[in-house]
């Protein structure tokens, strides 16, 4: 038999719960329903390692085929943020409740980056969060020499600030936040970041600001797509647009829903792809716009998201009856 580690079954039983799966969805080939039942009443229960291992995967937990107990709540932030890259919001909190189901040593930083990935979590999913407990993880952060994690919550306090109505108090937090990544962060972060305050002068209709915030951006020259890249051509798209460059909004838009498609973000590509079609509507080109709208609900489809999905495909419609009948007129009185 393999080690075996001390779990806690309430936390299997929450994230199950959470992401509405029965006893026998989880427990098939493993052990027996009725045995998982059991141990999920259980605050504390010992079991192989191997079993959790098995355990963890079925509840959405990415795991490595070396796996120790000091291991897991790394892997349960990890695959929390290919998760929320993806947009998948509610499954990322799933999974962050599986984060201390194995009893093991507390790893602070693990557990911020934790606290501070299910707050973006949960406002994505509509629910509320306070930009004093951001701030103050922040700061913890950056006490225990955790840059990347000090800029993911710099950046959703800013928003937070965004949303409440305070956009000088977020302008200024973004613009720290982006210095702090500039200096501290990886490529994703110095992009996420800049996305997120180009998006920002976006709502304050500073257009043109919003594009020179985009400029000169480190990272922004790699070719590897990925979600900070998907997010800065978006927002560039969107300022370009709005800025009156409409063949820089659908190069922009073009490379946003290609970068998001490739890490399958297949709702952020519907997205942009809506986004794009407004753009070709706007230059005139209705058919290039209907066929956008019906790439945009397929992705929307592949999202899991079919209200979306229609809602294209009714536009599509619309637009197309609208098209058709307009050309009849022009037709009529050009023969009159």
């Amino acid at each position: 038999m393999d080690d075996a580690v001390w779990i806690k079954g309430t936390r299997l039983r929450e994230a199950r719960e959470a992401a509405h799966l029965r006893l026998a969805d989880v427990a098939g080939g493993i052990m027996s329903p009725g045995n998982l039942s059991r141990i999920e009443r259980h605050e504390r229960y010992r079991l192989p390692l191997s079993a959790m291992a098995s355990l963890g995967r079925r509840l959405g937990l990415v795991l490595g085929n070396d796996l120790d107990s000091q291991v897991w709540a790394r892997a349960a932030g990890g695959t929390a943020i290919d998760l929320l890259s993806q947009w998948r919001f509610s499954e990322a909190l799933s999974v962050l409740r599986l984060r201390d189901a194995v009893v093991t040593s507390e790893d602070p930083v693990t557990e911020l980056q934790a606290q501070i990935l299910g707050a973006w979590a949960r406002t994505r999913c509509g629910q509320p969060a306070r930009p004093d407990v951001l701030h103050d993880l922040g700061m913890q952060a950056r006490e225990r020499g955790a840059p990347r994690q000090a800029v993911w919550a710099g950046v959703l306090e800013a928003e937070l600030h965004d949303h409440a109505g305070d956009g000088d108090r977020a302008l200024a937090m973004f613009r720290d936040t982006i210095k702090e990544a500039d200096r501290a962060g990886t490529a994703v972060d110095i992009l996420c970041a800049r996305a997120a305050g180009a998006r920002h002068y976006l709502k304050r209709e500073e257009f043109t600001r919003g594009l020179a915030s985009l400029h000169d951006i480190a990272g922004d020259a790699d070719p590897t797509p990925g979600y900070g890249q998907a997010r800065v051509l978006h927002a560039r798209g969107l300022l370009s647009a709005q800025a009156g460059l409409l063949q820089d909004a659908v190069e922009a838009l073009h490379g946003a829903a290609r970068a998001a498609a490739e890490i399958r973000n297949y709702r952020m590509a519907g997205t942009v792809e809506r986004d794009l079609a407004g753009v070709y509507d706007r230059l005139g080109e209705t058919e290039k716009a209907d066929a956008t709208l019906v790439r945009a609900a397929s992705l929307f489809t592949q999202a899991g998201d079919s209200h979306d999905a229609a809602a294209m495909i009714s536009n599509a419609l619309r637009r197309h009856i609208v098209s058709r009948a307009a050309r009849g007129i022009a037709g009529r009185e050009s023969a009159g």
